[in-house]
């Protein structure tokens, strides 16, 4: 593994993950991979640079890095090295860190590769597997066999398509930190961000930001004295562009006051829309620039987007829909919808904590009382906690419906204490869990545990690769439960990681809507899932969705907004969004069984 002290948050992530792939392969502690695995999560969706927080002596406040860790990270920036992180990488081949990029192939699959394989240097590992998976070799390792070798295939090819491309919110943290320091100029009048950032789209490439001003020479010279630069690129009159210490590039705009609603929706994008707008334009008998719109030989100049807009005969489009997929021509009947915004959630229907049971999946870190408490500071009149069922493995079933009859009893006893010391209004706290769908459709529960829930999110966390068909019974089948009433992170997909599973997701869809469950948009930045294209197709089939965080922290459920934006790409008004309703409303359709 490359060590060294300037470590970004993405190069960070992938050391903590090699650490708790080291720690898998050697059979070290569950506690201890855990640790490491709740960290690697924590920096991957931290929205600030960890050694700006080191070097303000803050490592401990993200949530997932304790005091162990943190001194390991502390080592890191002070030495460019972790004594540690070297004797847990001991004895293992480079090679098996690189494979842990490909999706579906885990810790103890690529230490068996690369050792049988004797694949040691990680430049060319993955290339070296996909090699000796074509010419049939892996098939023959014991324990493979022709279906996992084509397996390997697909997600070394899936791996080869990916694009090294920033979460919505690494990008906008990063956007936001060179605004507030451009603001600071008073020669930058207005700025905002561009392209696929200001579309809030789930992944992007660089940042775009755009200045009206009057002096652009103040605000480019400005532009080069950002501290957070690691070399400026290049610097005209008008543009510049800079690398960030994280690796990422920035890129400015300048235009003057009086034409800086036409820069902003020609640099907002996207592409297609862009196009298709011209048409509209030159059937009128105008042609469009950044500069403005021009008629004969004159250019209509705009101050802002709107009067753009109405100047073609349409209404102004919001920036999440301009991907060319019917909003112009809603924009020309006056007929867009009213999307549903932040200010509109009502409650978070998926959160974890770190109550204290043998979990299927990874706990959060904040116990029930404080997660509910950030609830109630956000405004919001109630909130599901939603820990993962215990451990089917580690339970025979009556320990399952011990273990939930034991947490109902004590998630009351909180909702009771809440209620007796509170004298102003009282949020109101549902029973839930993220409830296993099994490969066979089954739910992880048995029923007289689910009984006892007010109601259950339902996920797939294995067997991902299923056909379509497979896939798709088995969504139905778990849903068919009176208990499952919302469809957890519906395609399974880990942004820049693993593509989602296939479904016959209009199938899933009318089956939804027939038996009222919901669907979930889930906000982890890692997630953004539904994605908005088939939030849209939901929409349209008259699904009812709810946007939940899915939280692991408390600061996680300040991410509410991003799954926001996912609905709003897709078109969603707050009549399509569940979470919006007060509670009266919500219970009537959230608690009813089918």
């Amino acid at each position: 593994m490359n060590i060294h002290k300037n470590m970004n948050n993405q190069e960070l992530t992938r050391l903590l993950r090699a650490v708790e792939a080291a720690y898998r392969v050697k059979g070290e502690s569950p506690f201890r991979i855990r640790a490491y695995d709740n960290a690697a999560d924590s920096v991957e969706h931290a929205t600030r640079e960890l050694k700006d927080l080191w070097e303000e002596g803050r490592l401990q406040d993200i949530p997932g890095v304790g005091a162990n860790i943190a001194s390991h990270l502390e080592e890191l920036y002070e030495t460019g090295d972790v004594k540690h992180f070297r004797r847990a990488f001991k004895n293992l081949p480079e090679a098996m860190f690189e494979l842990l990029e490909v999706p579906g192939i885990g810790p103890k699959t690529s230490y068996k590769l690369t050792k049988t394989l004797g694949i040691t240097k990680s430049r060319s590992a993955v290339k070296r597997v996909k090699q000796a998976a074509l010419k049939g070799k892996i098939r023959k390792i014991e324990g493979f066999g022709e279906e996992s070798e084509n397996q390997i295939i697909k997600g070394i090819e899936e791996f080869e398509r990916r694009e090294n491309r920033m979460l919505l919110p690494t990008a906008t943290q990063l956007a936001e930190e060179f605004i507030a320091y451009m603001t600071k100029e008073k020669a930058v009048l207005r700025i905002d961000p561009l392209g696929s950032l200001r579309r809030r789209t789930a992944t992007i490439g660089d940042v775009d930001v755009a200045v009206a001003t009057r002096n652009a020479g103040k605000v480019i010279d400005h532009f080069k004295k950002f501290p957070q630069a690691k070399r400026i690129l290049a610097a005209g009159e008008n543009t510049a562009r800079l690398i960030h210490r994280s690796g990422r590039q920035i890129d400015i705009k300048t235009q003057i006051p009086k034409r800086y609603g036409a820069l902003l929706q020609h640099f907002t994008g996207s592409k297609n829309h862009n196009i298709h707008l011209r048409e509209v334009a030159l059937e009128k008998g105008r042609s469009l620039s950044e500069h403005g719109i021009k008629v004969g030989k004159i250019t209509q100049e705009y101050s802002d987007e709107e009067k753009f807009y109405n100047a073609l005969g349409m209404d102004w489009i919001p920036p999440e829909l301009r991907e060319d997929t019917g909003e112009i021509e809603a924009a020309i009947h006056h007929a867009l919808p009213k999307l549903v915004s932040p200010n509109q959630i009502r409650g978070d229907l998926h959160i974890h904590t770190n109550y204290p049971w043998q979990s299927s999946h990874d706990m959060g870190t904040h116990s029930m009382k404080e997660m509910i408490e950030k609830a109630n500071e956000l405004g919001y009149d109630y909130v599901g906690v939603s820990d993962h069922n215990p451990s089917t493995s580690a339970h025979k079933t009556q320990q399952l419906i011990s273990e939930v009859k034991k947490r109902t009893e004590f998630l009351e006893q909180i909702k009771y204490s809440l209620e007796k010391k509170s004298e102003k209004r009282i949020i109101k706290v549902l029973n839930s869990l993220e409830v296993d769908i099994l490969a066979d459709g089954k739910l992880a529960l048995p029923d007289e545990a689910l009984k006892m829930l007010d109601y259950a999110v339902v996920s797939v966390h294995s067997s991902m690769r299923m056909s379509n068909a497979r896939m798709t019974q088995r969504l139905l089948k778990g849903l068919s439960h009176p208990k499952a009433k919302i469809l957890g992170h519906p395609t399974g997909r880990l942004l820049s990681k693993r593509e989602g599973y296939e479904a016959d997701w209009e199938r899933v869809f009318k089956f939804v809507k027939a038996k009222n469950k919901f669907v979930e948009i889930n906000a982890w930045s890692s997630r953004l899932d539904l994605p908005d294209t088939l939030v849209r197709i939901a929409i349209d089939i008259g699904v009812k969705l709810v946007i939940n965080t899915d939280s692991h922290a408390v600061s996680h459920m300040d991410l509410m907004h991003y799954g926001v934006d996912a609905a709003r790409r897709g078109w969603a008004s707050p009549k399509d969004i569940i979470n919006t309703l007060p509670f009266e409303k919500l219970k009537e359709m959230l608690l009813e069984t089918t």
